[in-house]
């Protein structure tokens, strides 16, 4: 099948309009070329100025083809002189002709437009545009459109009002001074004048040429192209835009100098003849004494007046060639010269001209046999001679289109078979060309292009989704298959059929859409159908009758279910169809807002159905739709829901746990998974678990040794989630955190220890109990004394700090606790308390007595059983005693003594664990003096 859709309407009728120009009329006439460089540069312009004025639609611009058969028809000519363009321009019934030159100087493209008012017989507008490049002849083709549009408005403005007029211009004079012309005008006071348009005609009842515009009331005509009385009228355009008549004719007499006998004419040398056109050779005379500036090329038809056809500069060279083409009409003789023109003006006579015949005019005609897709075309004469370009265009249309060209040496004969279409009217034409120029269009020929028959007895009937298509073969050898068109629902007069499918094969007389085609019809649908042939090109012939044919239509709708639900299931139930070939029903299943599932399929004999598999807490809807025996089945019900009876039950599976509580739930299937919610007991908001993506999951164990705390009753809550949806939250449950520690138990402390305190307690059998933690109290305040990393640790001695040690003789109190694995304190013990051994009592009754030469000490003996030693100080002051001696007994005979000397003793108790009690108070003794030698 083609790729484009074609579409076929059975009826049409087309009514053409006939041609009128209601509008402003305008024709585009070629541009001359002013040199060979510019030949062939006015087409891309003209062309594109065509399609902008066509588009625009502001005037009714006369089509190419209309214009070249006029002129054919008045024997007329694509030519650049003003008179006989207003002649031909009334033979073709246009207001306005486009004529001008174009030229390339200095690599620049110039263009001098000339539009022509042919209604009024003038000159309506000069002017010149200049292009960089060749592109730009294509891109600026709006703005010269508009230009020409603006000018045509301006001369289609200019209505004389004969009262006004002849107040615009209050004076209007024109003098010949020389080959010139000088004028002055005045004004009266009609406005602000924006500038002047100045024409020119050689009677005072025109045609008038345009000549100039200006912004000055004085102007200098140096351009009369030759000797005699010339009259001048302006046009008067205010800054409003209004264009207003002068109302006043000056003229002036010029007398131009004749053909200078002093310039000498150039010699032609050779000619070539084109179709529209000749080339010249020629040499400039070297008789010439004043410089030559250019060489002027004229033409005529034989015994008529000279008209300038091209002109080129002198470069200096030894011979030149140039041409003058798209300037003859058809089958007629004539004549070329060249002149001779100096710097100073002065023109030479003409050369001895060169006479040439323009191309013969065509008759063309077509073939009569009608092939498909296939034009013969034969023209006479042959003119084998001349290149021919064959054009065509669609009967009614107004476009021509080149389709062929051949080169000389043909036969006068050409086989179209480009782009042709089946059925339809084309008319052609051929011309006569060469590279530089083209003769006038042939006549126009007509002919239709072949249409195959259309299949005849053409039938359909209607099946299970599908339709049967009947027809009688198509005797033609171009058939090569046939194309069937369809379309449904009301069929009408203008109604479009669309492109179904190709059937390949002449022989082909069947067609079942909804199976050849692997598309199934719509059940119960009225379908229409067309059907064609096809040529070897894909064409359609003429179209057969519409046939229609119904599908068999759908069961009847089923009725809604009614639902009722009962220990985690849903009961389905339905009244059965009254149809006689219902087979099943087909039974379907929609969650809150999901897809619909088909979930059981049910025999005709049945109307109800269990379902079992459920979603917790879901909207649970259902439908039925019955199916008969040819699989055809009808719209579903109308749907009917419940909410599921699934419900998650939580339980505590363990509780009491250090920071953990073990849960679980019942098993529930058609979900995502769970999110598990905890709350303190007595606080509102929830926070959550944990969620669950794995639905076979039915327990937790919420172990969050961050978030829980030790002997603290939560609240727990689960939900379903499915996709995007959770579900209401369960059942609430409760559990609670093992508590702390208890105390340790049988604390006790142990006094009467050297500078030290030993603790003991009974150790936990609690796994959870991680160790201890010590206090002891300091300035009335518990400080922690030792933290015990073992949970089986039951001692512990207090023996102070390296820096500070326990004092004798000093009560400490103590409290013990046992802290969890998680560092949690458990309860603080009570407090116990034990005192260190004090030293010994101080020594009281110390006494010292001289019995020369000794000093006996006595003190009384210490209270405590447990003296190890009495420690004796002695000194010469009481300010600086030493140890002197350590005793058993409570008293010292002190002898190593002097005469004459004084002494201090004081005495202090040691215990056997070496604590050294209080020094007693100090005595004192002066022994005696002794005689020398004692």
């Amino acid at each position: 099948m083609q790729a484009v859709i074609f579409r076929v309407v059975v009826l049409v009728m087309l009514l053409l309009p006939t041609t009128t120009f209601a509008k402003t009329s305008l024709a585009l006439f070629n541009l001359s070329p002013a040199s060979i460089d510019a030949i062939g540069l006015d087409g891309d312009l003209l062309f594109s100025m065509r399609k902008e004025l066509e588009r625009s639609q502001t005037y009714q611009l006369l089509s190419r083809r209309q214009m070249e058969e006029g002129l054919y028809r008045i024997g007329g000519a694509q030519v650049a002189d003003t008179q006989k363009i207003i002649q031909y321009g009334n033979g073709l019934g246009v207001n306005f002709i486009l004529s001008g030159s174009i030229d390339i100087k200095r690599a620049t493209i110039i263009v001098d437009f000339k539009l022509i008012d042919v209604s009024n017989s003038r000159e309506a507008a000069i002017w010149q545009e200049s292009f960089q490049t060749q592109g730009e002849l294509v891109t600026r083709a709006p703005e010269i459109v508009e230009s020409l549009e603006r000018r045509i408005r301006r001369a289609l403005s200019v209505q004389p009002d004969i009262a006004q007029a002849s107040a615009a211009l209050t004076a209007f004079t024109s003098k010949a001074q020389g080959e010139q012309v000088v004028l002055n005008w005045e004004t009266a006071d009609i406005g602000a004048v924006f500038y002047y348009n100045l024409y020119r005609g050689e009677s005072e009842s025109g045609p008038f040429e345009f000549v100039e515009s200006t912004t000055e009331s004085q102007y200098v005509d140096t351009r009369i192209p030759q000797s005699g009385t010339f009259y001048y009228r302006l046009d008067i355009i205010l800054e409003t835009g209004d264009e207003m008549d002068g109302g006043l004719v000056s003229k002036a007499t010029i007398a131009k100098a004749q053909a200078s006998a002093d310039v000498a004419a150039p010699s032609i040398l050779q000619h070539q003849v084109y179709v529209n056109g000749v080339k010249l050779d020629f040499v400039p005379s070297i008789a010439n004494q004043e410089k030559t500036a250019a060489y002027q090329v004229y033409y005529r038809e034989v015994g008529g007046v000279w008209a300038p056809a091209v002109k080129i500069e002198d470069t200096g060279k030894i011979n030149y060639s140039v041409s003058a083409v798209n300037l003859m009409e058809a089958d007629k003789r004539y004549e070329f010269a060249v002149t001779t023109v100096t710097n100073s003006g002065k023109e030479s006579a003409k050369s001895p001209p060169v006479t040439v015949t323009s191309a013969p005019i065509i008759l063309l005609n077509a073939n009569s046999e009608i092939k498909t897709r296939e034009v013969t075309l034969q023209w006479q004469p042959a003119a084998s001679e001349y290149s021919v370009r064959i054009e065509r265009r669609g009967a009614g249309t107004n476009d021509w289109q080149t389709v062929g060209e051949i080169n000389p040496g043909h036969n006068g004969t050409y086989v179209d078979k480009q782009g042709l279409e089946d059925g339809l009217v084309y008319e052609y034409q051929v011309r006569l060309f060469d590279q530089l120029s083209a003769s006038a269009p042939s006549n126009i020929t007509r002919k239709e292009t072949k249409k195959l028959a259309a299949p005849a007895e053409f039938s359909v009937s209607g099946g299970v989704k599908s339709a049967h298509l009947y027809w009688q073969a198509v005797k033609d050898d171009d058939v090569v298959g046939y194309r069937i068109f369809r379309t449904e629902g009301e069929l009408k007069q203008d109604t479009l059929l669309d492109e179904l499918a190709d059937v390949s094969g002449a022989d082909k007389t069947q067609f079942i859409d909804g199976v050849d085609n692997g598309q199934p019809l719509k059940d119960g649908t009225t379908y229409h159908y067309l059907v064609v042939a096809l040529n070897k090109f894909k064409g359609v012939g003429f179209v057969s009758e519409t046939r229609s044919a119904q599908t068999k239509p759908r069961p009847d709708q089923a009725q809604s279910p009614a639902l009722s639900a009962d220990n985690n299931t849903i009961r389905v139930s339905w009244p059965p169809s009254g149809e006689a070939d219902i087979k099943q029903y087909r039974l379907y299943r929609r969650w809150n807002n999901q897809g619909w599932q088909e979930i059981a399929v049910v025999p005709a004999n049945q109307s109800a159905f269990t379902d079992a598999n459920l979603k917790p807490y879901a909207q649970t809807s259902y439908y039925v739709v019955a199916e008969d025996k040819d699989g055809l089945r009808s719209d579903p019900s109308a749907f009917a829901s419940i909410v599921s009876p699934d419900e998650v039950t939580l339980s505590v599976a363990a509780q009491g746990m250090l920071r953990r509580t073990d849960l679980s739930w019942t098993a529930h299937k058609n979900i995502d998974g769970y999110k598990l919610y905890r709350r303190v007991q007595g606080v509102t908001r929830w926070e959550l678990v944990t969620a669950i993506t794995t639905p076979s999951i039915t327990q937790y164990s919420d172990n969050d040794r961050r978030n829980l705390a030790d002997g603290v009753s939560y609240e727990y809550a689960i939900s379903v989630v499915d996709g995007d949806n959770e579900m209401q939250k369960s059942n609430i449950v409760t559990a609670t955190t093992k508590a702390v520690p208890a105390a340790p138990q049988n604390f006790a402390a142990e006094s009467n220890q050297v500078k030290k305190v030993t603790l003991t307690w009974q150790p936990a059998n609690d796994a959870d109990i991680k160790g201890y933690k010590i206090y002891r109290e300091d300035k009335g305040k518990f400080d922690l004394l030792e933290t015990l990393s073992s949970r089986t640790a039951s001692r512990y001695v207090d023996e102070g700090s390296f820096f500070s040690k326990l004092d004798d003789g000093q009560t400490y109190r103590y409290k013990i606790l046992a802290y969890n694995l998680y560092d949690a304190n458990g309860i603080t013990s009570a407090v116990v308390e034990a005192k260190t051994k004090p030293i010994p009592a101080r020594i009281e009754e110390l006494s010292v007595m001289e019995s020369a030469p000794n000093v006996v000490l006595q003190w009384q003996q210490a209270p405590e059983s447990d003296i190890d030693f009495y420690q004796v100080y002695r000194g010469s002051s009481c300010g600086n005693v030493r140890k002197l001696a350590a005793v058993s007994a409570a008293n010292y005979v002190d002898t190593d003594v002097s005469g004459n000397r004084s002494y201090c003793y004081r005495v202090s108790a040691v215990d056997k664990d070496k604590l050294e009690g209080s020094v007693s108070a100090s005595a004192e003794i002066t022994t005696a003096p002794r005689a020398e030698g004692n």
